[in-house]
């Protein structure tokens, strides 16, 4: 049977809360085990990866093209912080603040190489960035800070600004990953963020291409076999 036309992948990625202890202690970070979020600077930046298999698409010497992306998640972001926030613009309120950056790749790029901030200009496939362009399909970045209107729920974040980039480069390679990068901002004793989950939603086209366009696109996603 072919495999060849439109195909959905999906991931779902697991929540996880993060709470700042008394000084002295370890932050406090749960996620349901085996569910692969990584602690990569304490306090700060969190990172979830996974696979997803294309091997048998590969096999049979067939093209993925992309056609978009989405993210669904089942309630907001939540934060408190109960001290002045970076970056500066937020300093002498009590905002929670954190940039949620989700990424499909070529490649597996780690959240402290990719420094995952648009402050500094270096999202993934950027100036100054360790990712290549091609090899970020799809990626989204959104900015949270706390919703102080929300009297009765002040630790609901909200959308503050968003942006998207990536590619959209049609691949060849045998897998793909799927990452979530957390950047957040916890100092005081009672500070705490609770990400939901989210499920990766990426829409597909399996074709055969011509032999020559086909060896192009192989060569250029070999690397991440390597």
């Amino acid at each position: 049977m072919s495999i060849e036309g439109e195909r959905i992948l999906s991931k779902m990625v697991p929540q996880f809360t993060v709470v700042k202890q008394e000084e002295g202690n370890p932050t406090l970070w749960s996620q349901l085990p085996g569910t692969g979020w990584s602690e990569i600077i304490a306090d700060r930046l969190y990172q979830w990866t996974d696979e997803i298999d294309l091997s048998g698409i590969s096999a049979d010497h067939l093209t993925t093209f992309f056609t978009g992306m989405s993210l669904q998640e089942p309630f907001p972001f939540y934060g408190l912080r109960e001290i002045a926030p970076v970056p500066p613009a937020l300093v002498g309120t009590n905002n929670a603040y954190m940039i949620v950056t989700d990424t499909i790749s070529n490649v597996p790029f780690d959240a402290r190489n990719a420094q995952i901030t648009h402050y500094e200009g270096q999202t993934p496939g950027f100036l100054n960035s360790h990712t290549d362009w091609d090899d970020v399909i799809m990626g989204s970045w959104r900015e949270y800070v706390t919703n102080t209107t929300l009297t009765t729920a002040s630790a609901v974040m909200q959308l503050n600004q968003n942006g998207s980039f990536g590619s959209a480069e049609a691949t060849a390679s045998r897998k793909l990953y799927f990452s979530r990068i957390v950047q957040m901002f916890l100092d005081a004793e009672g500070d705490y963020a609770i990400i939901p989950a989210c499920r990766f939603v990426a829409g597909t086209i399996i074709a055969e291409e011509k032999d020559h366009e086909y060896l192009m696109r192989l060569k250029r996603s070999s690397h991440n076999e390597q």
